[in-house]
């Protein structure tokens, strides 16, 4: 895995954290317990800082980064979809699901239990509030979050604090 200390900067990183060998963490980043950074995902805080609470996905080829002076939050439990970015400043709550393929633009929130559509975009600024499904370009708020969604929020991040804590046991190269 590559993790670099950028100008005094050093990742901190909880043991319990899986990152997989292709991903790249850069500079003033915090990795909470048990979380998942897959492949090819870059998290970058060279200007910014980010922060990651426990149980938090970042699936394969998301990019994570912030703008100077500023910091992306994520507090615990919080899965990115394959291939999204998120640039922050921004405040993301826990138990979100941000769907494959989308984008969090500079200044937005999401509330607890939300829940943004794969290929979804979230324009400066953009508020999405709590227990609601948010889905286009731009996205704007679709419905309450029902019965099955809020229960996916809650059981696929402790998929992958599991699949975490696996990765680091049995993850093993077999060809370079």
């Amino acid at each position: 895995m590559a993790i670099y200390e950028f100008e005094g900067n050093r990742p901190e990183i909880s043991v319990s954290a899986y990152i997989h060998p292709t991903a790249s963490i850069i500079g003033n980043v915090l990795i909470g317990d048990q979380c998942f950074i897959g492949p090819g995902a870059v998290i970058r805080a060279d200007y910014g800082k980010v922060c990651l609470g426990s149980g938090c996905a970042i699936e394969d080829n998301c990019i994570i980064h912030s703008e100077p002076g500023s910091i992306v939050i994520m507090e615990n439990d919080i899965i990115v979809g394959h291939g999204a970015i998120v640039h922050g400043p921004c405040l993301i709550k826990s138990n979100v699901i941000i769907g494959m393929g989308s984008i969090i633009s500079t200044g937005c929130e999401i509330g607890s239990y939300g829940f943004l559509a794969a290929g979804s975009i979230l324009l400066p600024g953009q508020h999405i509030p709590e227990r609601t499904m948010a889905a286009g370009n731009p996205a704007l708020p679709k419905k309450p979050l029902d019965e099955k969604l809020l229960y996916y929020s809650e059981k696929a991040p402790a998929l992958y604090r599991e699949l975490s804590g696996r990765y680091l046991k049995g993850l093993k190269l077999i060809s370079p």
